[in-house]
């Protein structure tokens, strides 16, 4: 059975896909699949009959256009029964969501397992579909999560939702209980003045921690988990600059075990990231959109692609459009054209135009954000652009 890599510890190794770019021959075709196979969801009969499905689906087409040679239907039908057998006979799923496998010149040579949810879809074009794992690069915070009681903290990092580092541990030396009977030499309150001033220099401690951490680029956004009557007291020492960066808190034991605390936490990151996600649809439909610095629909956002005028690209994670790219230059097309209007050179058939997009605008340093489920952004086009400046 080939090895399925895990999209974090192995990510490296995907870099030659990530630059390829097809300079060569033309007759070369990749194959992109992405199966949902998260076994909360779906079986093994479900998933293998959709990916049936889809490759009949796609032979059908294959098969029927003009846009691809003998030659290069004949390696792809070859392929896509390749994938048939060793998902049908061979692939066992581990612990992701979705499947991302990439398939070139007849062999299998990528499968990675993404944590998280993917519409199963399968892609036929002269370069892998990179989409997903350029948008999570290039958009996916980084979260710290501290961890702490009266006694002592941890800090550790959420990234992809898996705990990714403890960056570093505390311990304080302030007593978890006190017994007032045998210290009954010293008064109530002057025990209780010494914890609480204990308590303070710690808590004044792990800020400053915290803050170094953060100036350090360690993590985005900050979580903290602990005890109901320990949360308030030490959100109260929080820096300003650590405030902004706090998304929230959770509730948790100092015995609990890191599963439960990344369970809880990306509960939290969930919900947090969805909220931030819906404001910035919100505010492209409602905002930008309406004074001219906004565009919605694929027209709109190629056209500002074209003339280097996004900012960021907001896009619906099942979106796809056709479309066809210029081989020297890069040139985006909706509609079928003979030859680059800018560079005459020649254009090239793409069932799926979105990789592109996104390429070129990683390529213009534009913010990527893939959104899901937001009813407001697929009414308007399914996808929409934040610009720099309005071209008059």
């Amino acid at each position: 059975m080939m090895e399925i890599k895990d999209l974090k510890k192995n990510f490296n190794q995907l870099k030659e896909i990530l630059a390829y770019s097809n300079t060569g021959s033309d007759n070369e075709l990749f194959i992109s699949l992405y199966l949902l196979v998260n076994p909360k969801r779906v079986s093994k009969q479900e998933y293998t009959s959709k990916l049936n499905s889809m490759i009949v689906e796609k032979k059908s087409e294959i098969e029927q256009s003009q846009n691809y040679s003998s030659q290069q239907k004949k390696d792809v039908l070859d392929m896509l029964n390749l994938i048939k057998i060793f998902i049908n006979e061979q692939y066992r799923p581990k612990s992701g969501k979705t499947l991302l496998l990439y398939a070139f010149k007849r062999e299998i040579i990528n499968i990675i397992e993404l944590p998280f949810t993917i519409k199963s879809k399968l892609i036929i074009d002269p370069k892998p579909h990179t989409q997903i794992l350029r948008t999570i690069l290039s958009s996916t915070p980084k979260y710290g999560v501290l961890v702490l009681d009266r006694e002592k903290a941890q800090l550790l990092t959420i990234y992809l939702g898996e705990i990714e580092d403890f960056i570093e541990a505390f311990v304080s030396d302030v007593p978890p209980k006190v017994n007032y009977r045998s210290q009954l030499a010293f008064k109530e309150k002057n025990i209780l003045a010494r914890i609480e001033e204990k308590l303070h220099h710690f808590f004044k401690y792990l800020n400053e921690r915290l803050l170094a951490h953060l100036r350090e680029f360690k993590f985005d956004y900050l979580i903290i988990a602990g005890r109901k009557d320990i949360i308030p007291q030490f959100l109260n020492y929080l820096h300003s600059f650590l405030q902004s960066r706090h998304i929230g808190s959770i509730f948790a034991e100092p015995d609990e075990p890191p599963s439960t605390i990344r369970e809880k936490a990306n509960k939290l990151i969930e919900n947090f990231e969805k909220r931030q996600k819906d404001t910035l649809v919100d505010k492209l439909i409602d905002e930008y959109n309406t004074h001219g610095l906004g565009v919605l629909g694929i027209e709109g956002v190629v056209k500002a692609l074209m003339m280097e005028q996004a900012k960021q690209i907001i896009f619906d994670e099942d979106f796809f459009a056709e479309g066809y790219v210029c081989q020297e230059c890069g040139y985006i097309s909706l509609k079928k054209e003979n030859n680059c209007k800018y560079c005459k050179g020649k254009i090239v058939y793409y069932s799926d135009v979105t990789d592109e997009i996104i390429e070129t605008a990683l390529k213009q340093g534009c913010e990527l954000v893939s959104v899901s489920g937001n009813q407001r952004l697929v009414e308007a086009g399914n996808i929409g652009a934040v610009l720099r400046f309005i071209a008059y």
